[in-house]
């Protein structure tokens, strides 16, 4: 059997090709071989490469037939043994040196080699410098040829090696009984002689890190490294330039040029120790070439040489070897946003929920659009793929929310809108948006006509759509949890948690609200850009936060309406101040315990940590609503009053200020796009307590079948349910499972997941293969950093002296009056302690999360986006926090007061 990268002797056509390096093309690879279009890839993203030719295949196959040599190939597919093919492919390669090469192509080559000095000539087989085997070393290379005697013979000799023992044995690894012989092309390439050469691979080869670059550096021609000849320096530099780390060899040799090609000389000893690039120059090297890589989609090993300032690349290609790689794959993975959704640790249970959830929600978006089925069943993988977990934390996977972002009309002029939607950490660099022709476009009208003209209908009508919405996914949230009341057994239970799952379906509202806004706030932000405005985000961020904080501040209000009437009341102060505070109130008052009631009912389900089945919310433990009820009790400073009456000045100042500034048409403009925005965020708003109520509902099925499970002796802890999937519990309940021993299952995965806390993954990081791969940046962790001064976002502007009260929990001392309260990342349950702190300092998040929303309408002095904030923070610490300039100082370490803290 013949390999598919090889050709047996009968594809050695006649032919004469010979093509100038800039018309060989990425998909030439079977005409001209592996490093031709290797070269062909340099020179299409940019490289500085010297100028070059490719002899191609069919040349070398001409030659060969002219040589007599295609019955000894014949001979090659049944070789006696090793000894027997040596022999043969020694024959062979005497054959093809021995033979002129053919006048069309001698005359060929002499019209390239005219006016020019030296060049190199390289072999170029199908299938090197690919990204499965790179065949390095096993075909001939011949530097600083001159006239066409020289060139003509090197040619040859390329072409003879492919019949040597090292590229035989090489061959005979791809599993094919036949001929083992790859066609070869050759490169002549102008010769580029540097004072240092080397190899840099744009990925680490070792670590397997992403976002490191290793080079090895030697003096004189890069051969030196490549054949192993010279001992070289070795540089880690980050992808920015930085240099992490470096070894200074003893070069005692260097390749130079000499008669006929090469030869070693000794270094003297002005130059053995010293380092072969300057720290500019490797900066400059390491930048370059790994911006070369982005455009060439992947990890690079790239052969280059420097002469005085100039960096020429010679060769580049896939790395065929990183560490700990198990696929090719490169993924995004980013969790800016989503963290505030599902915050630290996640279980299995959560995340298998979450995923079916994001699949359901996009699958039925594309629907409503007017998405192909056909082209929504293509994309099934993708859809049950939107988001991953690494490390116990939940991502989203960007390369398929772009994949299916792209299949909406907007994304080929939107994708910064989208980004911002998303809330990426950093834009993705290997997607951009797709900027159609004239003619693309008008190609495209048939097929795209009617998801844009479904997704215009439904944004005309976009109100009605959402009201429709609510009362219909309510009433299914409230007939649900009315069934689940007499629900008890397990497939019962499971059938309730998949239809409330379900209503997810009509999450595409939602999506389609999101869209909505994202345009609007796009329209917005490129309007006030046109007009000169330098923070744009800033601006249009300020205009929208009072529509989203008065949303979701609306159960804050309710309790410090119920506050202000317990703080007049002696005895019901006092009760609140007995024991836990909830039954008490309750017990002396049964009004408050209405309310309190009506509240639960309400709100019950919005609490930190809402999005996660494993959180305990109001309804299971109401005491969290006590706690905060006693910071609003004991602070008179405290009210609605006083909130709604800053509100309401701190919005008409801000709106005063930025639309005075514009001119009377431009004003109205923005303004009317302003109301669409808003009049989308409170839905949004409105939507979420909604969304949130779903999440709710599901908690409390799986907490029923939770106690099943226990009650069966099938778990330890009702709370254990929370370690297994939706998939593990329903094959348990089919009898499709893998183990019959949930209990074990489920103490095994507890352990794991404990263990993810210890570390803090970062935002957003990259992967070739499966995300436990991880490479890139490592985890965050800060231990033992001692910086006195902490430089994050500021996000409303005060200065506040005071201690840290740092909330992890509702089970943590929510006692944050007057104190710096500090978390990793909040989520709109933590809205009800926010009136009371001095100042808010959060490690995760930027000025659109939604600490930084709430800080605003509130006019709490706020600090988010602090790295490792809470590895080193402790509680009880004193800090003065800037919320203007987003600077902390941390005021009891020793020396503060003589500035020893400043950076």
């Amino acid at each position: 059997m013949t390999n598919q990268n090889t050709a047996p002797a009968s594809t050695f056509l006649s032919g004469c090709a010979l093509l100038d390096g800039t018309a060989v093309t990425v998909d030439d690879e079977s005409r001209f071989g592996g490093k031709a279009v290797g070269l062909a890839r340099l020179d299409s993203a940019g490289a500085a490469v010297p100028h070059w030719t490719a002899i191609g295949v069919d040349a070398c196959a001409e030659h060969v037939r002219r040589s007599g040599a295609a019955d000894l190939i014949g001979r090659l597919e049944r070789p006696a043994d090793d000894a027997d093919r040596a022999a043969l492919g020694e024959q062979i390669a005497a054959a093809i040196t021995a033979t002129e090469l053919s006048p069309v192509l001698t005359a060929a080559l002499a019209v390239f080699l005219d006016g020019r000095g030296e060049v190199a000539v390289r072999s170029s087989a199908v299938g090197e410098d690919g990204a499965d085997r790179s065949f390095a070393g096993i075909y001939e290379s011949f530097l600083y040829r001159t006239g066409i005697e020289q060139v003509a013979s090197s040619v040859k000799d390329c072409w003879a090696s492919a019949f040597s023992v090292r590229a035989l044995q090489y061959s005979a690894g791809d599993d094919a009984v036949a001929m083992q012989v790859r066609p070869v092309g050759v490169v002549v390439q102008e010769m580029a002689a540097g004072q240092t050469s080397g190899v840099l691979f744009t990925a680490h080869p070792v670590s397997g890190a992403l976002d490191e670059a290793l080079v090895s550096a030697c003096w004189g021609s890069a051969e030196g490294v490549v054949n192993g000849l010279c001992a070289t320096d070795e540089f880690t530099v980050a992808h920015d330039g930085t240099e992490l780390a470096a070894t200074v060899a003893e070069k005692d040799i260097e390749v130079i040029r000499a008669d006929g090609g090469t030869a070693t000389r000794e270094i003297g000893d002005d130059r053995r120790h010293e380092r072969c690039l300057a720290p500019a120059q490797l900066s400059d090297l390491v930048r370059t070439a790994v911006g070369l890589a982005e455009r060439l989609g992947g990890p690079q090993d790239i052969e280059w040489t420097i002469d005085g300032d100039r960096i020429a690349f010679l060769q580049a290609r896939p790395i065929t070897a990183l560490a700990g790689r198990v696929g090719d794959w490169r993924i995004v993975w980013d969790n800016s946003n989503i963290q505030e959704s599902f915050n630290g640790v996640t279980t299995p249970l959560t995340f298998s929920w979450a995923a079916r959830v994001y699949d359901v929600i996009f699958t039925e978006t594309l629907r409503m659009i007017g998405v192909r089925s056909t082209v929504i069943t293509e994309h099934e993988k993708v859809l049950r793929n939107m988001v991953g977990l690494v490390d116990g934390r939940v991502y989203y996977n960007i390369n398929n929310w772009y994949r299916v972002l792209k299949l909406a009309p907007f994304f080929d002029r939107n994708k910064e809108d989208v980004e911002r939607m998303i809330g990426v950490e950093k834009p993705v660099d290997f997607i951009e948006g797709t900027h159609r022709t004239t003619r693309e476009r008008i190609a495209a009208v048939p097929q795209m006509l009617p998801v844009v003209a479904t997704l215009g209908w439904r944004m005309a009508n976009r109100a009605s759509i959402v009201d429709a919405f609510q009362d219909e996914v309510g009433g299914q949230v409230r007939a649900i949890r009315k069934e689940l009341g007499g629900a008890r057994d397990l497939e019962a239970l499971l059938d309730l948690g998949d239809r409330g799952l379900a209503l997810f379906s009509r999450w595409a509202v939602q999506i389609l609200n999101d869209l909505y806004l994202s345009n609007q706030a796009g329209r917005a932000r490129r309007l006030l850009a046109s007009l000169g405005h330098e923070e744009p985000d800033e601006i249009v961020a300020g205009l929208l936060a009072s529509e989203e904080a008065v949303e979701s501040l609306q159960p804050t209000l309710i309790l410090l309406r119920l506050a202000e009437r317990i703080r007049d009341d002696p005895a019901l102060t006092a009760a609140l101040e007995t024991g836990d505070g909830y039954a008490e109130l309750c017990a002396a008052s049964p009004e408050v315990a209405d309310t309190l009631a009506q509240f639960i009912d309400e709100f019950g389900d919005r609490c930190i940590g809402e999005q996660k089945l494993e959180t305990i919310s109001l309804r299971q433990d109401p005491v969290f609503v006590a706690r905060v009820l006693r910071n609003y009790v004991r602070d008179r400073s405290v009210g609605v009053d006083t909130f709604e009456k800053a509100h309401r000045e701190r919005k008409a100042r801000f709106e005063r200020e930025v639309l005075d500034s514009l001119p009377p048409r431009q004003r109205r403009r923005l303004a009317g796009i302003m109301r669409k925005a808003r009049a989308s965020v409170r839905d949004r708003e409105r939507m979420r307590l909604t969304r949130t109520r779903i999440v709710g509902l599901g908690r409390e099925v799986y907490l029923r079948i939770g106690e099943v499970l226990h009650a069966s002796g099938q778990i330890q802890e009702p709370r254990d349910v929370f370690y297994l999937t939706m998939e593990e519990l329903s094959a348990f309940a089919e009898g499709r499972s893998m183990t019959a021993d949930l209990a074990s299952l489920a103490a095994a995965r507890r352990a794991e997941f404990a263990a993810h806390g210890l570390v803090e993954p970062p935002n957003q990081f990259e992967t070739l293969g499966p995300p436990t791969m991880r490479r890139g940046p490592a985890a965050e962790t800060h231990e033992g950093t001692d910086q006195r001064v902490l430089t994050g976002t500021g996000c409303w502007p005060g200065i506040v002296e005071a201690p840290i009260q740092v909330v992890m929990s509702p089970d943590d001392d929510l006692d944050v009056r007057g104190k710096v309260m500090t978390t990793m990342r909040t989520d709109p349950g933590w809205g009800p302690l926010f009136p009371s702190v001095a100042a808010l300092l959060i490690e995760r998040g930027s000025t659109l999360s939604h600490s930084a929303v709430l800080a605003r309408e509130l006019g709490i002095p706020a600090v988010v986006g602090v790295p490792g904030l809470m590895s080193f923070i402790s509680d009880g610490e004193r800090v003065r926090l800037d919320g203007g300039s987003g600077r902390v100082e941390r005021l009891d370490f020793p020396d503060v007061a003589d500035g020893a803290g400043e950076q």
